[in-house]
């Protein structure tokens, strides 16, 4: 298979001296995204990446960077090997994504070189472990745990492989066989690294505060936080008496998420911790929903009794951190109250719950505004006491004393529905159907044949050539009538297909099942303008297994119809099934 000429001109304006013809091949290298692109053109790009470029001062001057990033859109296995070849002479920008694009291969080859890589060029280059993307997207973590080991005592990298080795013990399904050696290794550099943090911690600890660590610390603190956090869990894992002195004396930290870690591995352990501690937890504003949290993963909830008062700490919870990410508050609150609990039905018919609440701060641009009202939720009514809700939490920042309760509520839940009217229109997803390969086909050798014509005086060659044009425009006018009679729209809440004067619109959280089968044509879906009799269906069935909607594979790409209708109903409760086989995908 050849390289795609327009990726060799891109190429070519990339390494150009003059800044707008590279501009220029940055923009058309975008455009190309999500468009058919050859194996071999993929190759040649990461290949490409590896050459030298015009030195610039503007950050999106990166053409290395650039190739390599359009390639991960495309992760294929046979780009395992472009990239352990050329990945030296990768910009540094273009690295990381080289290492990123490994990852979303998955196979065991693009593991093997991943850890290569890692281990050649750790020194040379600072080359970040992205520990959450791994360990979501592949099964790499045991095997790269095992094999980083001997790394634990470069400094730019143990974090990365304690936090890697942390989900991996945490995750009951991931078991680590580690040697006495390392075990001894790990033991001691998680005191070292610890001791060493604690240090930096502890120069906060004195003056810590909610105002400082969410406002004037907020870009220095947060990963000391972090990383403290880390290895106070790992502690549990290799404990001993040194790390039992250091777990109690981070119970008198004042970070209550380093408390919570502190109390969870000394529990784990069968320390007999205070209860006076674990209520500190359990009705702390910032943390007590990761202390919920950290109980459950352990099956320890029974240590502190959950109640309609522990609910109000989870509300509290909610609002706290909603309100310090605020784009407008962003700011901690001094005081929050919990006035009234408001039971309702949502819009999927489920009993779910809010709480009105109340709040003020003292900073000098909200304290006269006073008391302010805000509503929490929505928390599903029979799961209550539990921290796990929808996101509808919400204020409009109005003067408590407005408004009564029942107005505040009022007020509260239009401005909620409002928002989600907006939303609901907004079109997530527009399809129609495709032209079909065949018609291009057709009117090349129509094309061909009618060029040869000239040379021809046979009458039957001309009957032919005359029902092959006729046939040729009978598929490019069904094609266009199709095109724009019908069409699939995916909006927030509903999947909605349009064909010739027909409409057929279901909700998303009635799709209990999604599969794909092969069926014959349907009246006005596209038969006129296929070339085969039967075509791959998307079809949408209910609860009660009753056919709600069937969609063409011709009016959209399914995969992404499938994708999108998993992220926009990930927040139900039962989400839909996509029952896909091996044999489903054969037409």
């Amino acid at each position: 298979m050849a390289i795609q000429t327009k990726f060799k001109q891109i190429v070519k304006k990339l390494s150009s001296t003059d800044l707008y013809n590279r501009a220029k091949g940055i923009d058309q290298l975008r455009k190309s995204l999500h468009k058919d692109v050859y194996l071999d053109s993929l190759i040649y790009l990461l290949e490409a990446a590896g050459k030298s470029f015009p030195n610039s001062l503007e950050d999106w001057d990166d053409g290395s960077y650039h190739l390599v990033g359009f390639c991960s859109e495309y992760p294929h296995s046979e780009l395992v090997k472009p990239i352990e070849k050329n990945f030296e002479r990768y910009s540094e920008r273009a690295k990381l994504q080289a290492l990123y694009l490994l990852i979303t291969i998955k196979t065991d080859e693009a593991r093997d070189t991943y850890i290569c890589i890692i281990e050649k060029y750790s020194k040379q280059y600072e080359l970040g472990i992205d520990v959450a993307y791994i360990f979501e997207e592949t099964e790499w973590a045991p095997k790269l745990v095992k094999k980083f080991i001997p790394l634990l005592k470069d400094e730019n990298l143990n974090d990365s492989i304690f936090h890697m080795m942390l989900l991996c013990l945490r995750n009951s399904g991931v078991k680590l066989s580690l040697t006495s050696e390392e075990k001894n290794l790990i033991i001691e550099q998680i005191k070292r690294n610890y001791q060493s943090k604690r240090v930096s911690y502890l120069s906060y600890d004195k003056d810590y505060s909610l105002q400082f660590v969410y406002q004037a610390w907020k870009e220095s603190y947060a990963m000391i936080r972090s990383e403290m956090g880390i290895y106070l869990q790992l502690m549990q894992y290799f404990y001993d008496d040194e790390m039992q002195a250091f777990l109690l004396e981070a119970l008198q930290f004042k970070d209550a998420y380093l408390k919570v870690d502190a109390v969870i591995s000394l529990l784990e352990r069968g320390y007999n911790v205070s209860r006076e501690i674990i209520e500190s937890c359990a009705y702390n504003i910032e943390a007590c929903v990761w202390f919920y949290t950290r109980l459950s993963e352990s099956s320890k909830e029974h240590f502190y009794k959950i109640n309609e008062e522990i609910q109000h700490s989870f509300v509290k919870n909610r609002f706290f951190h909603y309100l310090v990410d605020h784009d407008e508050f962003g700011v901690v609150p001094d005081e929050i109250e919990v006035v009234k609990r408001h039971d309702t039905t949502n819009y999927y018919g489920q009993e779910v719950t809010y709480y009105l609440v109340k709040f003020k701060s003292q900073r000098d641009d909200w304290a006269e505004k006073g008391w302010m009202a805000g509503y929490v939720g929505a928390y599903l009514t029979e799961q209550i006491p539990s921290p796990k809700m929808f996101e509808d939490t919400i204020t409009t920042f109005t003067s408590w004393n407005q408004l009564t309760e029942v107005e505040h509520i009022q007020q509260l839940e239009q401005f909620n529905k409002d928002d989600y009217a907006k939303h609901d229109s907004e079109v997530i997803l527009e399809s129609k159907p495709n032209w079909h390969y065949g018609t291009f086909v057709l009117g090349f050798i129509t094309a061909v044949r009618t060029w040869t014509s000239f040379s021809n005086n046979d009458p039957i060659y001309f009957l032919l050539l005359t029902l092959l044009w006729g046939v040729f425009l009978f598929k490019v006018y069904a094609t266009i009538k199709l095109r724009k009679e019908a069409k699939v729209i995916l909006k927030r809440r509903q999947l909605t297909l349009i064909k010739s004067n027909e409409s057929t619109t279901i909700d998303l959280h009635k799709i209990y099942r999604m599969t794909i089968e092969l069926r014959k044509w349907r009246k006005n879906e596209g038969k006129n303008a296929a070339y085969q009799l039967k075509v791959k269906y998307l079809v949408f069935y209910d609860k009660d297994e009753n056919e709600i909607l069937s969609i063409p594979s011709t009016f959209i790409n399914t995969s992404q119809l499938m994708a999108e209708i998993q992220m926009l109903t990930n927040h139900l409760v039962e989400q839909p099934i996509i029952d896909i086989y091996e044999n489903d995908l054969s037409a």
